[in-house]
Parts: C-alpha cells; structure tokens; sequence
C-alpha cells in the first residue's frame, strides 16, 4: 500500500512538468533568460493566459525565477533555476527516444487513424 502512496505523492510533484506547454518553455529558458513578451512570441499557439499559468507553476515549483514586475512597466524576466537545469536531461532523455522511436510512432499513429 505505500507505494501506491508514494506513487501519489510524487505524482502530485510531478503534474507541473508534465503540462502540455512545459518543456517548450524549459527548452527556451534553457538557451537563455527571457521577459514574458518574447516567450509569448515564441509560443505563438498558447494564450497569454495559458502561459501566465504555467510559469506560475513553474515558479512555485522553483523550477523557474523571475525578475522584474509587469505593473511597473519595466519587462518581467525568466530564467531557470538550479533546480530547473537539473531537469533538462530529462527533456534530452524523451527527445532521444522519440527520434529512435519516430517511425514505430507515426506509423501506428497512421493505423489508429485508418
């Protein structure tokens, strides 16, 4: 019974870096630190709303920081944390697995489609 506790409770932890939109953001702020207008142009699919809700994640998991404060008119600043750069080898991990797996993928994406 405790590992199905345990599996809760990491799972809680887990659920801010497994939003739809998180590793975009994470591969971003990994190539450099970033104010909010240019993460909004760089995720041109994800409403301003939706991408204010993930980095608030982000910054109450300490994954991410940020500087600066939108109501004094000066740009808000994002940037990874320590913490947040130790996760990168797992983004690394999941890309080197779906380049080794792209093809088994889309070929049974195709035949769940038909």
């Amino acid at each position: 019974m405790q590992n199905k506790a345990d599996d809760l409770r990491l799972r809680e932890l887990a659920m801010p870096l497994l939003g739809k939109w998180v590793p975009f953001i994470l591969i971003l702020l990994a190539e450099k630190t970033r104010h909010f207008a240019e993460l909004e142009r760089e995720m041109k699919v994800v409403s301003r709303k939706v991408l204010n809700e993930n980095l608030n994640n982000l910054l109450a998991y300490g994954i991410i920081s940020k500087e600066g404060e939108s109501s004094t008119g000066f740009p808000v600043y994002y940037s990874l944390t320590d913490l947040g750069k130790s996760s990168l080898f797992i983004l690394e991990n999941v890309k080197t697995w779906l380049k080794e797996h792209e093809d088994e993928i889309t070929s049974n994406q195709n035949q769940f489609k038909n």
